[in-house]
């Protein structure tokens, strides 16, 4: 939240897990729920970044700030951002987690050989 600076705009989390495009009630309006963004980063032998300045380095860090980027540039002059919780697909050998009130789901998978890790970040939301 301190790195989108969302004092300027109302947030608003809807934990309905949707996919794009979707669409936000709340009673009084509606808002197009449309963005998807998504960062990838894969990683051979993620294990040499266990420790926790290092995970927060070459992990957390390049998958949040491209997220956190387009969604500054969305919010600018707006008054409210909508985020939701990002469906689940079918996902084999992969281990997911979500950022309950804000709406990213990160996933760690592997690929066939097992040579490589992926983390992607995703983050679905709208703004009006």
């Amino acid at each position: 939240m301190e790195l989108l600076k969302l004092r300027s705009v109302q947030h608003v989390y809807d934990p309905t897990p949707g996919r794009a495009p979707a669409k936000f009630h709340d009673g009084t309006r509606e808002v197009a729920v449309d963005k998807m963004v998504k960062a990838v980063q894969p990683y051979k032998d993620i294990e040499r970044f266990v420790s926790d300045e290092r995970v927060m380095t070459y992990i957390v860090d390049p998958g949040l700030v491209p997220i956190v980027k387009s969604i500054s540039l969305d919010i600018r002059g707006r008054r409210l951002l909508v985020t939701r919780r990002v469906a689940s697909k079918s996902l084999t050998e992969a281990a997911v987690a979500h950022l309950e009130g804000f709406g990213l789901r990160v996933v760690l998978s592997f690929d066939e050989n097992g040579q490589e890790t992926h983390v992607a970040w995703e983050c679905l939301y709208g703004v009006t």
